[in-house]
């Protein structure tokens, strides 16, 4: 299932045929009741004890996705995974907010995986070019120039001959008198 929820949690929620807005309902928080002052349980009439805005069976999305948001709407009452807040998510398909927003309760960050990447990718250039060890103290900086031709491409040259020929075609017009 993990894997699978990854697959489209990774696209947008057009792609995936997810969709972009919460299923629980709001004034009971997805629970299906509400709880009065002195703690006793109030059926509530705005999703009639369901917790969820509006029925499960009437999403617009695939039935492949449905049944991924059924699971996490079934899981999130357990209380084992209550921390996970599915039923809050089930939307998207258990992610807790937008998938590629890493924090500190993730495994890593953007920031770290980009710093690696950088570091990598510094690594292979130095090997590639023959250079020496890299000191931290410097910049390495790698690139070329290569000339690829001077002049405009036939295009522009045709909508530059056609600019010109309009102007001078004013110029005329005006000095026979024209507006």
């Amino acid at each position: 299932m993990a894997a699978c929820a990854a697959q489209y949690a990774t696209k947008s929620a057009d792609v995936s045929g997810t969709l972009g807005r919460a299923l629980f309902c709001r004034p009971c928080q997805g629970r299906g009741a509400t709880v009065l002052p002195h703690g006793t349980p109030l059926p509530c009439t705005a999703c009639d004890s369901t917790g969820q805005a509006r029925p499960l069976s009437r999403l617009a999305v695939a039935r492949h996705v449905r049944r991924m948001i059924r699971t996490c709407w079934e899981l999130g009452k357990l209380p084992e995974f209550a921390h996970l807040k599915l039923r809050k998510w089930a939307h998207m398909l258990g992610f807790r907010g937008h998938f590629s927003t890493k924090s500190r309760s993730h495994s890593t960050t953007l920031g770290a995986l980009r710093a690696a990447r950088r570091a990598w990718r510094t690594e292979q250039a130095r090997v590639h070019s023959g250079l020496p060890e890299s000191d931290p103290t410097t910049t390495l900086v790698v690139g070329r120039w290569d000339y690829l031709g001077s002049g405009y491409s036939p295009g522009v040259t045709l909508l530059a001959a056609h600019v010109r020929h309009r102007k001078q075609l004013e110029r005329q017009f005006a000095a026979e008198g024209g507006c």
